[in-house]
């Protein structure tokens, strides 16, 4: 039996154990966040569009920024998003599921319940997502920066397993994939740079041996290596012998194309348009047997500078350093066709910069250059986090004049609007020169891999987009859209086969299941 005194050691033990769990608990509690969450949700996305229900609070992080001073708390959370009315979050021109997902903090795949021909009223979205806050003052107060990561994440160790060759190119691989971007001008670089094309040119190789079908995709942390690897892993997992091969992007894709090197490539429709025709003053020469499969999603040529660089319009950029891409990059072509029907003077010419993209982010925050350009879907990762991190950022509208001259030149260019609210802290919406992401193929390639490929596409596209949301834009009504090179023998007689079904009607093969190059 317990004395009295040891009753009072338990009590005064359970006591502090209790509260030493309670102190573990960080941040506001579950009612406050979810009133934070419909908050962002009606003031970044669209108000009233969503009722949310089934909210739980399921953990906390601590979380810094060394770099900026900035530390505070994540809540992480649990929810349903109820519609509130119809509302298609693959539309080519709206607030779409990558906005949605970063005003949730949710990872794409973290929302499940997408719809890509739209979903209506009543239906639900179920979310894993994120809430940042900040302690001010003693009070918890929720704020728009998914920039920050977690203090928890640490990058795994690196081991060499051994003097192989497949040993030494999986360490090659590891080294690359942890530094897709050094400085430049050091030893560094050029030793990632030799050892990145090295692994490439193996991969394609190994591919071959393979007999594997290759995609040419883009830069592993762009928008076309995203899709590419989301067709690879559905790929595997169907038992079909598809690799994505990441590369510098669009004009690289084309000569891969060219090449024989690869027989599916990721290329910006208006670029496609340029290396088909070829365009001598611009240095590059017809590709005749380039050819469409399909249209993918829409792009859009981004303008960015800082409010205190003093650029309001593009006239604005005369002499100042403007970042455009690299060589083999969509963003590098459209900088250099808006240059050239701009018809600038030398007085008028910016100075031209190349650089990646995560160099060009780096050098407008650290005051290296004054703008950059960058063409990619809608909303683009890369500026949703250089605008969740500082208020200060401004894209730039296209004079109209400018996008009715380049879109008589090539049919793939519309003016693209982009909406406010499509990236954090962004007010006014702008418009600017769109087109399409297109999946190109050589003449040369069979038809069966191009009808595998697009029959696959077009028949799991719905299931892709778990995966990889873009994948949800690619439908029987838009594929060809933005097409300004012909499309492949094979590839043509599915398009006109799906034109001459009856509306509504059912597709020839809608329920055979994927088909993906063998």
């Amino acid at each position: 039996m317990l004395t009295a005194a040891k009753r009072r050691l338990l009590a005064s033990l359970l006591l502090g154990w209790v509260l030493a769990l309670v102190g573990c608990v960080r941040g506001p509690d579950a009612e406050t966040a979810w009133r934070d969450l419909r908050a962002h949700l009606d003031s970044r996305f669209q108000e009233g569009l969503f009722d949310v229900r089934d909210f739980h609070r399921v953990g906390s992080a601590n979380y810094r920024d060394v770099e900026r001073g900035v530390s505070g708390t994540y809540i992480y959370y649990d929810a349903e998003l109820v519609f509130q009315r119809d509302y298609k979050l693959a539309d080519w021109q709206g607030l779409n599921l990558g906005t949605l997902s970063y005003v949730l903090g949710a990872a794409e795949a973290g929302v499940s319940g997408f719809q890509p021909e739209g979903n209506a009223r009543g239906d639900v979205l179920t979310v894993h997502g994120r809430i940042p806050y900040r302690d001010q003052d003693g009070q918890w107060v929720a704020f728009a920066d998914e920039s920050l990561q977690p203090d928890a994440i640490e990058p795994a160790a690196q081991r060499v397993r051994g003097p192989g060759p497949d040993a030494v190119l999986a360490d090659a691989r590891a080294l690359v994939e942890r530094s897709p971007e050094v400085d430049d001008g050091g030893v560094d670089a050029i030793i990632i740079t030799e050892l990145q094309r090295a692994v490439e040119r193996i991969d394609l190789r190994r591919a071959r041996l393979k007999g594997q079908t290759a995609l040419a995709t883009g830069p592993v942390q762009g928008t076309y290596y995203g899709f590419g690897a989301a067709v690879a892993r559905f790929a595997l997992s169907q038992k079909m012998p598809l690799v994505a091969y990441p590369s510098k992007g669009s004009v690289d894709n084309a000569g891969l194309l060219q090449s024989g090197a690869v027989e599916f490539g990721l290329v910006q429709s208006d670029v496609a348009q340029l290396l088909y025709e070829g365009r001598s003053a611009a240095g590059y020469f017809p590709n005749r047997n380039l050819r469409t499969v399909a249209s993918l999603w829409p792009e859009a040529v981004h303008i960015v500078t800082l409010e205190g660089t003093g650029i309001r319009s593009i006239d604005d950029l005369a002499g100042r350093r403007v970042a455009i891409g690299l060589r083999g990059s969509g963003s590098r072509v459209n900088a250099v066709l808006l240059g050239q029907v701009a018809q600038l003077t030398e007085e008028q010419m910016p100075v031209i910069v190349e650089a990646s993209t995560h160099q060009a982010v780096r050098d407008l925050e650290k005051g290296r250059i004054d703008a950059f350009v960058l063409t990619q879907a809608v909303p683009a990762p890369s500026l949703q986090n250089l605008a969740s991190r500082r208020r200060d950022v401004r894209f730039l509208s296209i004079p109209p004049r400018l996008i009715e001259q380049l879109a008589a030149l090539h049919s793939a260019y519309y003016p693209m609007h982009v909406a406010a609210r499509t990236y954090p802290h962004q007010t006014q919406p702008f418009v600017t020169l769109g087109l399409s992401a297109a999946l190109m193929t050589s003449k040369n390639v069979p038809d069966e891999k191009v009808e595998a490929m697009l029959r696959g596409l077009l028949n799991n596209s719905g299931r892709l987009a778990r995966d990889y949301y873009r994948a949800g834009f690619i439908t029987r009504e838009t594929m060809r859209l933005g097409i300004a090179v012909p499309l492949h023998a094979a590839a043509e007689r599915i398009h006109n086969q799906y034109e001459a079904a009856a509306p509504g009607g059912r597709s020839p093969d809608t329920a055979q299941g994927v088909g993906v190059p063998r």
